[in-house]
């Protein structure tokens, strides 16, 4: 019996080892010239769950290429997985398992804030902002970015990304335990529909040019696609670098699948040659490629402008004029910006947060600047409790550490997608939408209780497997059993599904078909009764396209019924594909709780949810918690809807563009985690976390976080206050003392993604709540028009509204939630507010109409009054209140 520590992908693997290797290991490790050979020795990515020593791991055969104190990520050859899995400190060993952006890949339909008005010749950063991430790094685990996009470049046009790692790039070959002979063989799967490719076998010492010689003989790869270098293997590692057609603009090299390696070798200590992949560009190199002359494409792109968008939050700078006036793109926008380019799965995804947490770009000698890292991304293929390699791996980095942090997006699959009333799916599939993905409820216990069924739809134009999972604990059994759509055919009358042939039991592994002729359907299902590490039973179940390319339209049932005699919960997740329709849960069977996807549902990294901040409303996308095991995810919510940002590879003048996506919540909150850092640099993870969750504003309508399937956590997050509450007491209260006001970077505002005419009404009926507050909107009403042109036109009134900082005032009065009592600071820029609006009344009175040098007359000393007051207490000064 294959091991229970073995995820399904592995298990699968192992059980094919079976079947090609029937007469044990020592015929197959015989040669790698022979099919089983190769098969065996063939190095699979892993990452293992262990306890005490890892020592002992690696010596029964597995390679680490990095690690936290209780995961390892490295490779063990195919036919070692059972071996390292029956040591007694290990946990569990799972496979790389794939995870998805979480932002849709077409635009929002919400519209864009706008351009800001008040005023146009003022550039964004014309006076700094308090914070701006200086001395910080915010790094991205994501699809890529756009070098060449103006918000990642300083004004001298030189670039703002310190690092970027792309791990779809290079592959090199490397040996570990100085292995002194041994011979190997690569292979590799060319995109499309070519078979696996393989080389002869190979011997040490190994050069480049036997390498290229190999490789050239590949079908999918022609004279000029592949370039090697370094060499020889052993004592050099060799490298290989794909060009040609795999270089060009038409092809994304996420596409080229890993070169794999499989090898025999002699001498040296636990020997083993491994294939690392991933190429770092420096700042340098960056600079380069911007200035080139003519311009060439740069080897690492974003090709489904993911990466770009998310970096453009947290850290994306709007340079006067770069962004149709739009100029509020990111946060932390002086912050060390580094991005890791993954094929986001869980090996890439722990590598790229290793490379961003280690700072190996750092010069030696340097201290390690405090780091925010955002991941954007997720999956659902584990049991949604914290309990898988990735999650555990993510707690470890942030355990007991200062000046890191990991903030993560809950996901999109909260929403109930409710389809057109038709006896049929909509013609139209709702592509990229994670609605529907989620079921949950009781079996009666057996053997006499009533099954339990659940319908998921699959709409039309499926064309990538649908898999689902079930997770539920002991000590109940549940059997499982399939019922196709009657489209598929076969069943036992017309209108019914064709059933499997009987129900799986827990502990069994079961291939059939359902369907007949172009619509017959390769099932697998997988009931394993304990699964490591979570310690739950679990049913994996994998529906591929019939012989037509499609699955089968319709309803498909699944029955549930337990055989133990216990009652027994489960939870049942679909899976969902960014390029096909998924599969959806009936209506009356979904359930949005629970669908905080992993690494989301880890333990320590903060989860964050998203809301609209146009009207403050949670995103009906945006994932619902608890987790399994009822924690409270997400802890904080944040903007989502509506989002402005850089869309990588778009020209002037339409450089931004907006989506929806907790994709985009996740990086708000990282910028904000950037600008507290930068005010304490000595935070903790824990400390940061309840910072934020302690000056959160109240979700829409007031929820509390003890409802822990609300989606809204603690509520929203108030970057100013979170920020305040962050620096040390002494800095704090000089802060306080000086009188000025925290002044953020305009994306750090939630205000900022609402359409200015909003903002103003929404200042205009706070200031109407108090009667000091009423008098100056009334004068505000009053005389706005003819202020504004004095601005205007006006040489001298311009620099009395200049030196005493007016657009940064107004720009403050519409976004601060701070100013709501306060609405002019007692200084700005280290200038007396009251000093330079007396100038400034002084200036308009000399050239202003009757109507405003009467109003500035008996109103001037009232107006003075305002700078460090608060509204309350001019009313009850005046005894109004």
């Amino acid at each position: 019996m294959v091991s229970t520590k073995l995820d399904e992908a592995l298990s699968a693997r192992v059980r094919a080892l079976e079947y090609t290797a029937p007469n044990g290991r020592e015929q197959a490790d015989a040669g790698l010239d022979t099919e089983a050979g190769f098969v065996r020795l063939e190095r699979v990515k892993v990452s293992v769950r262990f306890t005490g020593e890892l020592a002992v791991v690696e010596e029964a055969g597995l390679w680490t290429e990095f690690r936290s104190e209780r995961v390892a990520v490295g490779t063990i050859a195919a036919g070692d997985l059972e071996r390292v899995a029956d040591l007694d400190n290990v946990v569990a060993i799972q496979g790389n398992r794939r995870s998805r952006p979480l932002m849709p890949a077409t635009a929002s339909a919400a519209s864009a804030a706008g351009d800001d008005p008040l005023d146009p010749a003022d550039p964004v950063h014309a006076f700094a902002p308090t914070l701006t991430g200086e001395g910080v790094v915010v790094g991205l685990v994501d699809s890529g970015i756009d070098i060449f996009h103006p918000v990642f470049r300083k004004p001298d046009g030189s670039t703002r990304i310190t690092s970027l790692y792309d791990l779809t790039l290079r592959h090199t070959l490397v040996a570990n335990g100085n292995p002194t002979g041994g011979t190997l063989v690569l292979s590799w799967q060319p995109p499309g529909t070519l078979p696996l490719q393989k080389t002869p076998v190979l011997s040490l010492p190994l050069t480049a040019a036997t390498v290229q010689t190999a490789l050239n003989a590949f079908a999918g790869i022609a004279p000029g696609d592949i370039t090697v270098t370094e060499g020889p293997l052993p004592t050099r590692s060799v490298i290989i670098d794909f060009g040609g057609k795999y270089h060009g603009s038409t092809f994304d090299n996420a596409g080229i699948n890993d070169i794999a390696v499989a090898a025999i070798l002699t001498g040296g200590s636990g020997p083993s040659i491994f294939v690392r992949r991933g190429r770092t560009f420096s700042r340098d190199q960056i600079n380069a490629a911007l200035s080139a002359n003519p311009p060439a494409p740069f080897a690492s792109r974003d090709w489904n402008k993911h990466g770009t968008h998310v970096a453009g939050v947290a850290a994306g700078f709007g340079p006067p004029g770069c962004c149709s006036g739009k100029r509020t793109v990111g946060i932390a926008y002086n912050a060390d910006l580094v991005m890791v380019r993954s094929l986001h799965s869980d090996h890439d995804d722990m590598a790229g947060v290793t490379y961003i947490l280690d700072q190996p770009w750092r010069p030696d000698g340097t201290d390690p600047r405090p780091v925010v890292v955002n991941l954007s991304f997720g999956g659902d293929g584990t049991p949604h409790d914290g309990t898988a390699n990735f999650e555990v791996f993510l707690d470890d980095r942030l355990a007991g550490s200062a000046k890191r942090s990991i903030v993560v997006g809950a996901g999109n699959n909260g929403g109930l997608f409710r389809p057109p009333p038709s006896a049929t799916p909509p013609p139209v599939p709702v592509r990229f939408k994670g609605h529907g993905l989620h079921a949950m409820g009781r079996v009666p216990a057996g053997p006499t209780g009533a099954p339990v069924t659940l319908t998921f739809v699959v709409e039309v134009d499926d064309r990538v497997a649908d898999v689902f999972n079930i997770w539920y604990p002991g000590p109940g059994r549940l059997s499982f059993d399939l019922t196709a759509s009657p489209l598929a055919g076969g069943g036992p009358q017309p209108g019914v599904g064709q059933s499997l042939p009987t129900p799986v039991t827990p502990g069994s592994n079961v291939v059939a078909t359902l369907g007949t002729g172009t619509t017959a359907h390769s099932v697998s299902v997988t009931s394993v009764l304990t699964d490591s590490p979570s310690g739950k039973r679990h049913i994996s179940v994998v529906v591929n396209p019939a012989g037509n390319g499609l699955i089968s339209q319709g309803a498909w049932t699944i029955t549930l019924r337990e055989i133990q005699g216990t009652e027994t919960p489960f939870d049942c997740w679909l899976g969902l594909t960014p390029t096909d329709p998924p599969a959806r849960f009936a209506l009356p069977d979904r359930d949005r709780t629970r669908t905080v996807i992993s690494p989301g549902s880890g333990r320590l990294p903060l989860t964050v949810g998203a809301y609209n901040p146009k009207d403050n409303t949670l995103a009906d996308f945006s994932s619902r918690g608890p987790t399994v095991d009822l924690r409270l995810k997400p802890e904080v919510c944040a903007p989502g809807v509506g989002i402005v940002s850089a869309d990588a590879g778009a020209k002037p003048p339409n450089l931004l563009v907006p989506h929806d996506g907790t994709s985009l919540a996740a990086p708000f909150v990282a910028g904000v985690v950037a600008l507290m850092f930068e005010a304490n640099k000595n935070l903790d993870h824990l400390t940061i976390v309840k910072h934020l969750i302690e000056t959160c504003d109240a979700p829409v309508p007031p929820t509390p976080p003890t409802q822990l399937d609300s989606g809204w956590g603690f509520g929203r997050v108030n970057a100013e206050k979170a920020i305040l509450a962050a620096m040390p007491t002494t800095l704090a209260r000089e802060h306080a003392a000086a009188g000025e006001p925290l002044v953020l970077p305009s994306a750090a505002y939630p205000a900022a993604h609402v359409p200015v005419v909003t903002r103003v009404r929404e200042v205009l009926d706070r200031l109407a709540t108090t009667p000091t507050g009423r008098r100056v909107a009334e004068l505000a009403a009053t005389h706005h028009e003819e202020v504004r042109l004095r601005v205007e036109h006006d040489r001298r009134v311009l620099v009395a509204w200049r030196r005493m900082h007016g657009p940064l005032l107004l720009r403050r009065m519409l976004l601060s939630d701070l100013a709501h009592d306060e609405p002019v600071p007692r200084t700005l820029g280290g200038q007396s507010v009251g000093d330079g609006l007396a100038r400034l009344l002084d200036e308009l009175a000399r050239v202003g109409s009757p109507a405003l040098r009467e109003a500035i007359s008996e109103h001037r000393d009232f107006l003075l009054e305002l700078p460090g007051a608060r509204l309350s207490d001019l009313d009850e000064r005046a005894g109004l209140s």
